[in-house]
Protein backbone atom coordinates (compact mmCIF):
# COMPACT_ATOMS: atom_id res chain seq x y z
CA UNK A 1 0.00 0.00 0.00
CA UNK A 2 1.00 3.66 -0.77
CA UNK A 3 2.21 5.34 2.50
CA UNK A 4 -0.41 8.88 3.61
CA UNK A 5 2.69 10.81 1.69
CA UNK A 6 2.31 9.26 -1.19
CA UNK A 7 -1.22 9.21 -1.55
CA UNK A 8 -3.26 12.70 -3.23
CA UNK A 9 -6.64 14.47 -2.50
CA UNK A 10 -8.18 17.00 -4.04
CA UNK A 11 -10.70 19.81 -3.17
CA UNK A 12 -12.73 21.76 -5.39
CA UNK A 13 -14.38 25.08 -4.28
CA UNK A 14 -16.42 26.82 -7.04
CA UNK A 15 -18.89 30.10 -7.16
CA UNK A 16 -20.09 32.07 -9.46
CA UNK A 17 -16.88 33.73 -9.89
CA UNK A 18 -13.72 31.76 -9.64
CA UNK A 19 -12.68 28.30 -8.67
CA UNK A 20 -10.26 27.36 -6.26
CA UNK A 21 -8.53 24.22 -6.39
CA UNK A 22 -6.33 22.72 -3.83
CA UNK A 23 -4.25 19.17 -3.54
CA UNK A 24 -2.58 17.69 -1.00
CA UNK A 25 -1.19 14.32 0.72
CA UNK A 26 -2.83 12.50 3.62
CA UNK A 27 -0.91 14.08 5.97
CA UNK A 28 -2.25 17.61 5.47
CA UNK A 29 0.70 18.66 3.80
CA UNK A 30 -0.82 21.09 0.74
CA UNK A 31 1.26 20.93 -2.35
CA UNK A 32 -0.50 23.56 -4.75
CA UNK A 33 -3.24 25.27 -5.22
CA UNK A 34 -4.60 26.73 -8.40
CA UNK A 35 -7.53 29.06 -9.87
CA UNK A 36 -9.94 28.53 -12.95
CA UNK A 37 -13.13 30.49 -13.95
CA UNK A 38 -16.56 29.71 -12.31
CA UNK A 39 -17.86 26.87 -11.97
CA UNK A 40 -21.51 27.13 -11.11
CA UNK A 41 -24.10 25.17 -13.33
CA UNK A 42 -26.66 27.67 -12.88
CA UNK A 43 -24.85 30.43 -14.74
CA UNK A 44 -22.36 28.32 -17.11
CA UNK A 45 -23.50 25.67 -20.20
CA UNK A 46 -22.31 22.18 -18.76
CA UNK A 47 -19.01 21.93 -21.69
CA UNK A 48 -17.91 25.39 -19.36
CA UNK A 49 -18.37 23.59 -15.81
CA UNK A 50 -16.63 20.44 -17.06
CA UNK A 51 -13.95 21.81 -18.85
CA UNK A 52 -13.15 24.13 -15.57
CA UNK A 53 -12.83 21.21 -13.18
CA UNK A 54 -10.92 18.92 -15.17
CA UNK A 55 -8.73 21.94 -16.12
CA UNK A 56 -7.82 22.50 -12.24
CA UNK A 57 -7.89 18.90 -11.67
CA UNK A 58 -4.93 18.64 -14.04
CA UNK A 59 -3.33 21.82 -12.86
CA UNK A 60 -3.05 20.62 -9.24
CA UNK A 61 -1.60 17.67 -10.97
CA UNK A 62 1.39 19.12 -12.50
CA UNK A 63 1.93 21.95 -10.05
CA UNK A 64 2.55 19.09 -7.41
CA UNK A 65 4.55 16.99 -9.44
CA UNK A 66 1.38 14.20 -8.81
CA UNK A 67 -0.04 11.64 -11.06
CA UNK A 68 -3.50 10.18 -12.01
CA UNK A 69 -2.31 6.98 -10.35
CA UNK A 70 -1.84 8.86 -6.69
CA UNK A 71 -5.36 10.34 -6.60
CA UNK A 72 -7.51 9.16 -3.99
CA UNK A 73 -10.16 11.27 -3.46
CA UNK A 74 -11.88 14.47 -5.19
CA UNK A 75 -14.30 16.44 -3.06
CA UNK A 76 -16.32 19.00 -4.40
CA UNK A 77 -17.98 22.21 -3.19
CA UNK A 78 -20.30 24.26 -5.83
CA UNK A 79 -22.19 26.75 -6.14
CA UNK A 80 -25.48 25.62 -7.49
CA UNK A 81 -25.15 21.67 -6.08
CA UNK A 82 -27.92 21.63 -3.94
CA UNK A 83 -30.55 19.87 -5.41
CA UNK A 84 -30.08 15.86 -6.03
CA UNK A 85 -30.53 16.59 -9.80
CA UNK A 86 -28.28 19.09 -9.84
CA UNK A 87 -25.14 16.69 -8.30
CA UNK A 88 -26.40 13.73 -10.89
CA UNK A 89 -25.39 16.58 -13.67
CA UNK A 90 -22.06 17.80 -12.06
CA UNK A 91 -20.83 14.26 -11.58
CA UNK A 92 -21.71 13.20 -14.73
CA UNK A 93 -19.17 15.69 -16.60
CA UNK A 94 -16.35 13.90 -14.54
CA UNK A 95 -17.57 10.36 -15.46
CA UNK A 96 -14.74 8.09 -16.94
CA UNK A 97 -12.86 11.49 -16.58
CA UNK A 98 -10.72 10.14 -13.74
CA UNK A 99 -9.61 6.89 -12.56
CA UNK A 100 -12.42 4.38 -11.31
CA UNK A 101 -10.62 4.19 -8.01
CA UNK A 102 -10.78 8.00 -7.12
CA UNK A 103 -14.19 8.61 -5.05
CA UNK A 104 -15.82 11.55 -6.19
CA UNK A 105 -17.88 13.81 -3.56
CA UNK A 106 -19.90 16.68 -4.14
CA UNK A 107 -22.00 19.04 -2.22
CA UNK A 108 -22.69 22.98 -2.69
CA UNK A 109 -19.92 25.56 -1.21
CA UNK A 110 -21.60 26.61 1.35
CA UNK A 111 -21.11 23.22 3.09
CA UNK A 112 -17.59 22.82 2.71
CA UNK A 113 -16.52 26.66 3.80
CA UNK A 114 -18.43 25.59 6.80
CA UNK A 115 -16.11 22.52 7.09
CA UNK A 116 -12.84 24.98 6.61
CA UNK A 117 -14.33 26.47 9.95
CA UNK A 118 -15.23 23.16 11.94
CA UNK A 119 -12.39 21.36 9.95
CA UNK A 120 -15.25 18.89 9.10
CA UNK A 121 -16.94 18.39 12.13
CA UNK A 122 -20.41 18.97 12.33
CA UNK A 123 -21.50 23.04 12.58
CA UNK A 124 -23.50 25.79 10.75
CA UNK A 125 -22.68 28.38 8.37
CA UNK A 126 -24.43 31.20 8.52
CA UNK A 127 -24.05 33.52 5.49
CA UNK A 128 -25.39 37.71 5.28
CA UNK A 129 -24.23 39.22 1.70
CA UNK A 130 -26.24 39.95 -0.44
CA UNK A 131 -28.97 37.05 0.35
CA UNK A 132 -28.85 35.07 3.49
CA UNK A 133 -28.96 31.42 4.15
CA UNK A 134 -27.84 29.06 7.21
CA UNK A 135 -26.71 25.39 5.99
CA UNK A 136 -26.49 22.67 9.15
CA UNK A 137 -24.12 19.93 8.15
CA UNK A 138 -23.27 16.68 10.17
CA UNK A 139 -21.00 14.69 7.70
CA UNK A 140 -20.68 11.48 9.60
CA UNK A 141 -24.00 11.03 8.96
CA UNK A 142 -24.49 12.83 5.68
CA UNK A 143 -27.47 14.84 7.25
CA UNK A 144 -27.59 18.60 5.82
CA UNK A 145 -30.13 21.24 6.56
CA UNK A 146 -30.95 24.86 4.77
CA UNK A 147 -32.82 27.43 6.21
CA UNK A 148 -33.59 30.55 4.13
CA UNK A 149 -32.28 31.36 0.62
CA UNK A 150 -35.71 32.02 -1.01
CA UNK A 151 -34.69 34.86 -2.34
CA UNK A 152 -35.32 38.19 -2.55
CA UNK A 153 -38.95 38.26 -2.84
CA UNK A 154 -39.75 34.80 -0.60
CA UNK A 155 -36.91 35.57 2.20
CA UNK A 156 -33.49 36.30 2.72
CA UNK A 157 -34.26 38.15 6.08
CA UNK A 158 -31.34 39.97 7.63
CA UNK A 159 -29.44 40.57 4.24
CA UNK A 160 -27.71 43.65 2.36
CA UNK A 161 -30.93 43.45 0.50
CA UNK A 162 -33.50 43.27 3.16
CA UNK A 163 -32.01 45.94 5.04
CA UNK A 164 -31.41 48.65 2.16
CA UNK A 165 -35.22 47.77 1.19
CA UNK A 166 -36.15 49.00 4.88
CA UNK A 167 -34.08 51.51 4.70
CA UNK A 168 -35.19 53.06 1.47
CA UNK A 169 -39.06 52.21 3.10
CA UNK A 170 -38.22 54.32 5.67
CA UNK A 171 -36.88 57.14 3.12
CA UNK A 172 -40.36 57.03 1.52
CA UNK A 173 -42.29 57.51 4.60
CA UNK A 174 -40.58 60.09 5.81
CA UNK A 175 -40.98 61.94 2.42
CA UNK A 176 -44.46 61.37 3.46
CA UNK A 177 -44.20 62.70 6.68
CA UNK A 178 -45.96 59.66 8.14
CA UNK A 179 -42.23 58.44 9.05
CA UNK A 180 -39.65 59.32 11.90
CA UNK A 181 -36.87 61.12 10.85
CA UNK A 182 -33.66 59.39 10.01
CA UNK A 183 -30.15 60.16 8.53
CA UNK A 184 -30.70 57.56 6.18
CA UNK A 185 -32.02 60.10 3.49
CA UNK A 186 -29.25 62.41 3.09
CA UNK A 187 -27.03 59.22 3.19
CA UNK A 188 -28.81 57.40 0.67
CA UNK A 189 -29.72 59.98 -1.55
CA UNK A 190 -25.77 61.01 -1.83
CA UNK A 191 -25.15 57.52 -2.15
CA UNK A 192 -26.77 56.89 -5.40
CA UNK A 193 -26.41 60.64 -6.39
CA UNK A 194 -29.90 61.91 -5.94
CA UNK A 195 -31.17 65.46 -4.55
CA UNK A 196 -35.11 64.32 -3.87
CA UNK A 197 -36.33 61.27 -2.88
CA UNK A 198 -39.07 61.65 -5.63
CA UNK A 199 -35.73 60.33 -7.57
CA UNK A 200 -35.62 57.00 -5.70
CA UNK A 201 -38.24 55.48 -7.74
CA UNK A 202 -37.21 55.88 -11.01
CA UNK A 203 -33.32 54.39 -9.62
CA UNK A 204 -34.98 51.27 -8.18
CA UNK A 205 -37.08 50.69 -10.50
CA UNK A 206 -35.09 50.96 -13.62
CA UNK A 207 -32.47 48.57 -12.66
CA UNK A 208 -31.50 45.67 -14.27
CA UNK A 209 -30.31 43.43 -11.16
CA UNK A 210 -32.11 45.02 -8.42
CA UNK A 211 -30.69 42.94 -5.41
CA UNK A 212 -27.16 43.97 -6.20
CA UNK A 213 -28.10 47.56 -6.86
CA UNK A 214 -29.98 47.53 -3.84
CA UNK A 215 -28.20 45.48 -1.25
CA UNK A 216 -25.08 47.89 -1.80
CA UNK A 217 -27.37 50.88 0.69
CA UNK A 218 -26.71 48.18 3.50
CA UNK A 219 -23.72 50.30 4.35
CA UNK A 220 -24.63 53.16 4.91
CA UNK A 221 -27.55 51.81 6.96
CA UNK A 222 -24.52 50.75 8.86
CA UNK A 223 -23.11 54.36 9.33
CA UNK A 224 -26.03 55.64 10.44
CA UNK A 225 -27.15 52.92 12.90
CA UNK A 226 -23.06 53.54 14.51
CA UNK A 227 -23.97 57.32 14.43
CA UNK A 228 -27.46 56.10 16.75
CA UNK A 229 -30.08 56.69 14.31
CA UNK A 230 -32.97 55.60 15.22
CA UNK A 231 -34.43 54.58 12.36
CA UNK A 232 -31.28 52.91 10.81
CA UNK A 233 -30.88 50.41 14.78
CA UNK A 234 -34.17 49.62 14.62
CA UNK A 235 -33.20 47.94 10.83
CA UNK A 236 -30.25 46.37 11.85
CA UNK A 237 -31.93 44.90 15.42
CA UNK A 238 -34.52 43.58 13.48
CA UNK A 239 -31.97 41.72 10.91
CA UNK A 240 -29.67 40.22 13.77
CA UNK A 241 -32.59 38.69 15.25
CA UNK A 242 -33.90 36.93 11.81
CA UNK A 243 -30.27 35.85 11.17
CA UNK A 244 -30.42 34.45 14.65
CA UNK A 245 -33.26 32.80 13.80
CA UNK A 246 -32.25 31.18 10.75
CA UNK A 247 -29.28 29.80 12.69
CA UNK A 248 -31.10 28.40 15.77
CA UNK A 249 -33.89 26.89 13.42
CA UNK A 250 -31.00 25.15 11.75
CA UNK A 251 -29.99 23.91 14.67
CA UNK A 252 -32.99 22.62 16.32
CA UNK A 253 -33.38 20.99 12.42
CA UNK A 254 -30.35 19.05 13.30
CA UNK A 255 -31.31 18.21 16.28
CA UNK A 256 -34.48 16.49 15.14
CA UNK A 257 -32.78 14.49 12.37
CA UNK A 258 -29.95 13.46 15.12
CA UNK A 259 -31.72 13.11 18.58
CA UNK A 260 -29.21 11.16 19.82
CA UNK A 261 -26.36 13.25 19.51
CA UNK A 262 -25.29 16.20 21.38
CA UNK A 263 -25.93 19.85 19.58
CA UNK A 264 -26.06 22.30 22.45
CA UNK A 265 -22.47 23.91 21.69
CA UNK A 266 -21.98 23.46 17.35
CA UNK A 267 -20.14 25.69 15.87
CA UNK A 268 -21.54 28.41 13.94
CA UNK A 269 -19.27 30.09 11.62
CA UNK A 270 -20.30 33.26 9.72
CA UNK A 271 -19.63 34.30 6.33
CA UNK A 272 -20.61 36.76 3.76
CA UNK A 273 -20.37 40.92 3.56
CA UNK A 274 -22.26 42.19 6.13
CA UNK A 275 -20.11 39.83 8.81
CA UNK A 276 -17.06 41.47 7.58
CA UNK A 277 -18.41 44.41 9.53
CA UNK A 278 -16.68 44.06 13.06
CA UNK A 279 -19.67 46.29 14.42
CA UNK A 280 -22.46 44.19 13.11
CA UNK A 281 -21.10 40.55 13.83
CA UNK A 282 -20.53 42.32 17.20
CA UNK A 283 -24.46 43.04 17.46
CA UNK A 284 -25.19 39.54 16.57
CA UNK A 285 -23.13 37.98 19.10
CA UNK A 286 -24.38 39.88 21.27
CA UNK A 287 -27.90 39.15 20.60
CA UNK A 288 -30.19 37.61 23.16
CA UNK A 289 -31.11 34.33 21.52
CA UNK A 290 -27.92 33.31 19.88
CA UNK A 291 -26.11 34.15 23.52
CA UNK A 292 -28.68 31.75 25.02
CA UNK A 293 -28.40 29.63 22.04
CA UNK A 294 -24.96 28.28 23.10
CA UNK A 295 -23.51 27.79 19.61
CA UNK A 296 -20.30 28.43 19.69
CA UNK A 297 -19.83 31.46 16.88
CA UNK A 298 -16.52 32.23 15.17
CA UNK A 299 -15.27 33.26 11.76
CA UNK A 300 -13.22 31.62 8.52
CA UNK A 301 -9.48 31.41 9.10
CA UNK A 302 -8.93 29.32 6.09
CA UNK A 303 -9.70 29.64 2.89
CA UNK A 304 -13.16 27.66 1.76
CA UNK A 305 -11.45 25.03 -0.58
CA UNK A 306 -9.73 24.08 2.75
CA UNK A 307 -12.66 22.26 3.71
CA UNK A 308 -12.66 20.87 0.63
CA UNK A 309 -9.28 19.08 1.47
CA UNK A 310 -10.42 18.28 4.24
CA UNK A 311 -13.91 16.46 4.09
CA UNK A 312 -11.74 14.90 1.32
CA UNK A 313 -9.18 13.18 3.70
CA UNK A 314 -12.41 12.27 6.11
CA UNK A 315 -13.97 10.56 2.90
CA UNK A 316 -11.29 8.47 2.96
CA UNK A 317 -11.15 8.31 6.59
CA UNK A 318 -8.13 10.07 7.60
CA UNK A 319 -8.38 11.18 11.13
CA UNK A 320 -8.39 15.23 11.20
CA UNK A 321 -5.53 15.34 14.44
CA UNK A 322 -4.36 18.26 15.78
CA UNK A 323 -0.94 17.46 13.50
CA UNK A 324 -2.97 17.84 10.25
CA UNK A 325 -4.60 20.84 11.13
CA UNK A 326 -1.11 22.65 12.15
CA UNK A 327 -0.09 21.33 8.37
CA UNK A 328 -2.37 23.13 6.78
CA UNK A 329 -2.66 26.55 8.65
CA UNK A 330 1.30 26.31 8.09
CA UNK A 331 0.33 26.29 3.71
CA UNK A 332 -1.65 29.30 5.02
CA UNK A 333 0.82 30.90 6.86
CA UNK A 334 3.52 30.54 3.80
CA UNK A 335 0.68 31.98 1.42
CA UNK A 336 0.18 35.13 3.37
CA UNK A 337 3.86 35.84 3.44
Amino acid sequence: MPSSKDIRFIGIDGGGTKTACMIGDGLGNVLAVCYGASSSIKSNSREVVQEVLLSLIQQALALSNSTESQLEGVFLGLAGADRPEDKVQILSLLEGKLPASVVITLHNDAITALSAGTWGEAGIVLISGTGSIAYGFVPEASISVRVGGWGYMLGDEGSGFSMSQHALIAVMKQHDGRGAHTKLTSYILDQLSLTDPNQIVTYVYGQSNIRTAIAVLSKVVLQAAKEDDEVALGIVDQAVKELAQIAITAKARLQQLQPNQDMSELPLLLSGGLFSDSWFQSCFESQQDIMNSKLKVSKLEVPPVTGCYVLALKQAGIAITDALKTQIRAWETRRET
